[in-house]
């Protein structure tokens, strides 16, 4: 008797704590750099169907908003596709997202890979709210959103109010000038935020970020302006939440949707403003929304006839892969790694190069690969196609990229290099013999490394004048050989003896 007295007062404590939370509580959910709609290894991981079912759910409990802090248009496999005449370049995304109901989202570096016209098609196609602070157009003009002729200019802040008004959160955003095309404008952060802050600080209000900056950055906003709470950040594509000094944190999830933030921000018994940060694993746990997988559905048929016509089939099998290829960007843009090791091995597949490397950031799958291999999956793993070339080059001019290539850490720039080439003791060996700097060499990559506008590797184009030849390499005498055909017929030959 005194044992379910006490249970009852504890269900109706609970129920009248659960009920004034509800009543005065607002949640977020944070999503960054999600490229993909679809669901990822094998289909136990990520996709948006079961995104909107989370959201769904949130917003039975709670004043629910989701927030995306950048890079969700480019790169994607989807986008890569030609449907209907048009390159998708997110088309699909914004399809989807304005599906499960996002509110709010920032310009990641990557929403410029698709150009101006592009991008303001797709600006214009969405349904919620961009915000920008420190990124406008060249003419020092906000961004815009043009419905029916008329502009609407992208806000620098929001400010969200809880359900009871007994408090606010107000938001800023940033995005670090990593891409910056000639029609935009980045500006610095400290001038942004010292003009901003001022007009955000009132009585019971939140200030909070998103932003798409590097961690470093993220944290050093933190130490500098303690007012903010709590920034929501992209870029990075791994999980992560750091605290600051002033015990203020940096939050992200990791990249296409594998995993979300939830945070809940509420008075707390001492009536200041609190936050409660969960990150929730996107998997076979969170059931899909049957109105989205169809979304999803008619998308994937429109993308699978595009790589049809190219001669690429997405659902036939390559080959199954006893070996795990490290596609993870924490890998492949800081180490030479397995991934990287095949990819090169499939660049050198035809007989009489020296050697070869490419561009970490042409490798774009973020996720260890093993099992079964389809053609979509080589797809997902090099989805910008890129034709292969032959240079003949000094060998001062490869000892120095091979010798830099430290300084390209975490770069896209960062090169992959075939496992004959070696970096010891301050020198470079090919074939365990040191680098002649006056010799040539014949080394593979791809065209798009030779265009100069990897950082940090501008000056290798075809004009550098240690560059004497730029050989297209051909599957035919009519088909330059492009690097997912390649890579297919190599992993064929290696694994499916």
């Amino acid at each position: 008797m005194i044992l379910r007295k006490l249970l009852t007062i504890f269900f109706l404590s609970f129920s009248c704590s659960t009920i004034a939370q509800y009543r005065d509580t607002l949640c977020f959910i944070q999503l960054n750099d999600i490229y993909e709609i679809n669901a990822l290894q094998g289909g136990k991981s990520g996709g948006i169907a079961r995104i909107a079912t989370f959201i769904q759910s949130c917003k039975k409990r709670y004043p629910t908003y989701s927030f995306i802090a950048g890079d969700f248009l480019s790169p994607s496999v989807m986008g890569t596709a030609v449907v209907d005449g048009e390159r998708l370049s997110g088309k699909q995304m914004i399809d989807g997202l304005n599906t499960i109901g996002i509110d709010y989202v920032t310009f990641g570096n990557h929403e410029f890979d698709i150009g101006e016209v592009a991008l303001q098609k797709r600006i214009n196609e969405s349904k919620f709210v961009w915000f920008s602070s420190n990124v406008k157009r060249s003419d020092d003009l906000p961004f815009y959103k043009d419905s029916a002729g008329l502009k609407k200019y992208f806000p620098e802040s929001i400010n969200i109010i809880s359900p009871q008004k007994e408090f606010s959160v107000s938001l800023f955003s940033l995005t670090l000038p990593s891409n910056t095309p000639p029609y935009s404008s980045f500006y610095e952060y400290d001038s942004i935020l010292k003009a901003i802050i001022p007009t955000l600080r009132k009585k019971d209000t939140m200030i909070m970020g998103l932003t798409h900056l590097s961690a470093a950055e993220d944290i050093d906003l933190l130490e500098k302006y303690p007012v903010i709470r709590l920034t929501m950040g992209g870029h990075e594509h791994e999980n992560m939440y750091l605290a600051s000094s002033h015990k203020s944190f940096v939050a992200k999830a990791d990249a296409n949707g594998k995993s979300i933030y939830k945070h809940l921000i509420y008075k707390n018994k001492k009536n200041k403003l609190e936050i409660r940060s969960e990150l929730i694993k996107v998997d076979e746990s969170i059931e899909a929304d049957p109105k989205v997988i169809s979304i999803v559905q008619n998308w994937e048929e429109k993308v699978y006839g595009a790589f049809r016509k190219q001669g690429l089939e997405p659902t036939r099998n390559v080959c199954f892969l006893t070996d795990t290829l490290n596609g993870m960007e924490s890998s492949i843009r800081y180490e030479q790694n397995s991934m990287g090791n095949a990819v090169n091995r499939a660049l050198t597949l035809q007989a009489g190069a020296d050697g070869s490397f490419i561009n970490a950031g042409a490798i774009r799958i973020d996720d260890k690969v093993i099992g079964r291999i389809t053609e979509l999956d080589v797809i997902r793993i090099m989805p910008f196609g890129n034709k292969i070339v032959e240079v003949e080059m000094r060998g001062e001019l490869l000892e120095k990229m091979i010798k830099t290539n430290n300084d390209r850490k975490g770069l896209g720039g960062y090169l992959q290099y075939s496992s004959n080439i070696k970096y010891q003791n301050e020198s470079v060996f090919l074939n365990d013999s040191r680098i002649e700097k006056e010799k040539i060499y014949r080394i593979r990559t791809i065209e798009f490394l030779l265009s100069g506008k990897e950082l940090k590797l501008e000056y290798f184009t075809p004009s550098n004048p240690l560059i004497y030849r730029v050989i297209p390499v051909m599957k035919d005498a009519k088909e330059q050989f492009d690097l997912r055909m390649a890579f297919i017929q190599d992993l064929k030959s290696k694994y499916n003896q």
